[in-house]
């Protein structure tokens, strides 16, 4: 069997949400089965499967799972004869929001704080509006550290997806594309 690779991102190392994208002979069914069929005789990590239709999701057992434990979105689409499949890996939809939430808490503070600040000093009031900006910066490099020790620490976890993925299918797909 010949998978065609075209990776969406430098594979040198795992990235925070690093995204696969791969060309398969194999019918999208059969690409379906085959992670299904893995996951119930061949699961040493005990990885479940979920997700509808033609989009799944491998996750860790809830016992294992930590803040920064990945999840993987497979999608696989048929398109002019041929499958493709399309892998990300990324933190649970929980934990995405949360920093998402947090990024826009503080985009909002700051943006809070300068609207009041410059209204303030074009009436001639003290201008204590700019003080609400002084923490934001603080807030998003405190969140962007927490996302870099989240991405150390899923690291392993992020391999053993990408390698009960590449054994369901049977080929080296993801490895081909970290050469690239």
């Amino acid at each position: 069997m010949r998978i065609f690779m075209v990776p969406t991102v430098p594979m040198s190392e795992l990235e925070f949400r690093p995204r696969f994208r791969f060309k398969t002979p194999l019918a999208p069914d059969e690409v379906k089965r085959r992670i299904a069929e893995r996951i119930s005789t061949n699961n040493p990590d005990g990885l479940k499967l979920g997700g509808t239709g033609h989009h799944l999701v491998l996750d860790f057992p809830s016992n294992a799972q930590r803040s920064w434990t990945p999840q993987m979105d497979v999608d696989v689409e048929q398109v002019e004869g041929s499958t493709w499949v399309r892998c990300l890996i990324g933190p649970s939809p929980t934990i995405w929001m949360l920093f998402v939430g947090g990024y826009m808490g503080a985009t909002i503070l700051a943006l809070l704080g300068l609207s009041i600040g410059v209204s303030q000093q074009i009436v001639g009031a003290e201008a204590w509006g700019f003080l609400m900006v002084a923490p934001t910066p603080f807030i998003a490099l405190g969140l962007w550290l927490m996302a870099q020790a989240g991405k150390r620490r899923s690291r392993d976890e992020m391999r053993t997806l990408k390698v009960f993925v590449d054994q369901a299918l049977g080929c080296d797909c993801f490895a081909l594309a970290m050469q690239d």
